[in-house]
């Protein structure tokens, strides 16, 4: 049997080496992309001040990113399914250092809005691209230990991006930290397009993977949602992936600071929530591959909500260093919503997974958009004191993961 055909339902698959050197490639874009969404929460205050900005018109700018996302996801994943990630990738690591460059010069609302949709706009190509990637590249059981790995990176990036922008912050100014990290999409393209290579990546390659003829988008969108393991992992993701965007892309931080922690001690909390990230989601991913995906998030769920209960009625007397365990906690258990991915795409081929990773990361990132804008309307209509407005606010995260718990009960057996 020839080396590069390890799993029966891979047609065409490339070497070890070259897998792993293209899903490297593609995770240090993955990395680049959520190191620049994760810096705003560091960085707004000083972006609001410096425009003119209320709260609430922070927080509209912080969830363009995600609408951009939610928008774009669709087309990505069609995309990447019908032309393959090696000449997108490079395109994509250039679009997302431009919005870097555009935040970094506007001048008003309006400005800032548009700099952070085209970030979201380019990090929509993310996560397909590393599904599509390790599908073609890897034996098809070690799907969720990759996924989960890739995953990983969101909480490295999250790291990244509230303690680094933080400290660029206090070097600099914002406008320097975000043209800093502009610069770095040139070598980041150029990694792209050398290590994801068009004989195994491109067009041409999906193309002869195909066993069937090419559906439009509206029958490609029938298709998946026909089938009950996508909807479910929407559902799933809806529940996590809405809890990571909103918790930790800006109400985390807050909560913490009206829990009378210091700006610098609520930045370290806030990191630790990535930081559990971080390092659940491959064990996640390898208990997913090991005992199946429905039995790791209901067992993930079952430290999630009540860690996360704690940390919204927790008393103030209790050391910075417990605080940043218990969120910590939280994040290591969200991280098993990369499982999602697996049960989507567990009965798909091969050149399905893109799109079908896409519609799951929609359903996610829509939740998020909105859990980032419903703690602000609950915390601005609530007239109670700012740690009570706070609690209510971050409140909404009970109910989702709840509802993430429903959705994984729903999970079939894996065949």
């Amino acid at each position: 049997m020839p080396e590069n055909n390890h799993d029966a339902t891979h047609p065409l698959l490339p070497s070890k080496k070259i897998g792993l050197l293209a899903f490297g490639a593609m995770l240090l874009l993955y990395f680049y992309q959520q190191t620049i969404e994760n810096s705003y929460a560091p960085l707004r205050p000083e972006i609001a001040q410096d425009l003119g900005l209320s709260t609430l018109q922070t927080a509209f700018i912080s969830t363009a990113f995600l609408i951009a996302f939610a928008v774009v996801q669709i087309p990505a994943g069609l995309l990447i399914d019908r032309f393959g990630t090696a000449r997108l990738l490079p395109v994509v690591a250039m679009t997302t250092g431009f919005a870097a460059a555009l935040l970094s010069k506007c001048d008003g609302f309006t400005g800032a809005i548009m700099g952070r949709a085209l970030l979201g706009a380019g990090a929509a190509f993310a996560c397909p691209a590393v599904a599509a990637i390790t599908r073609r590249a890897m034996p098809l059981h070690l799907f969720a230990l990759f996924m989960g790995i890739a995953d990983m990176v969101i909480g490295l990036g999250g790291v990244a991006g509230v303690w680094g922008g933080n400290e660029l912050q206090a070097a600099t100014n914002w406008r320097v930290a975000l043209k800093i990290v502009a610069i770095v999409a040139v070598p980041l393209a150029l990694l792209l397009y050398l290590y994801v290579p068009n004989k195994w990546f491109g067009a041409t390659t999906h193309k002869k993977a195909e066993g069937h003829k090419k559906l439009s988008i509206i029958a490609t969108m029938k298709d998946l949602f026909a089938r009950a393991d996508v909807r479910v992992a929407c559902l799933i993701y809806a529940g996590c992936c809405g809890t990571m965007c909103g918790f930790g892309g800006m109400w985390n931080m807050q909560l913490a600071e009206s829990w009378a922690w210091k700006e610098s001690e609520a930045v370290f909390i806030a990191s630790s929530f990535f930081v559990g990230i971080a390092i659940g989601s491959p064990l996640t991913g390898w208990f997913g591959g090991k005992f199946g995906s429905r039995g790791t998030l209901l067992a993930s769920m079952s430290i999630t909500l009540p860690a996360f209960i704690f940390w919204l009625l927790v008393p103030t007397d209790w050391p910075l260093w417990f605080d940043a365990m218990n969120v910590g906690l939280i994040g290591a258990g969200l991280s098993a919503m990369a499982l999602a991915f697996e049960i989507a795409g567990r009965s798909l081929p091969p050149e399905r997974v893109a799109s079908a990773i896409a519609l799951v990361n929609l359903a996610g990132i829509s939740a998020g958009a909105l859990l980032e804008i419903i703690p602000g309307l609950i915390a601005n209509f609530v007239n109670a004191s700012p740690l009570h407005e706070m609690q209510l606010a971050n409140g909404v995260f009970v109910l989702m993961l709840a509802f993430t718990v429903w959705a994984t009960l729903k999970v079939r057996p894996a065949s």
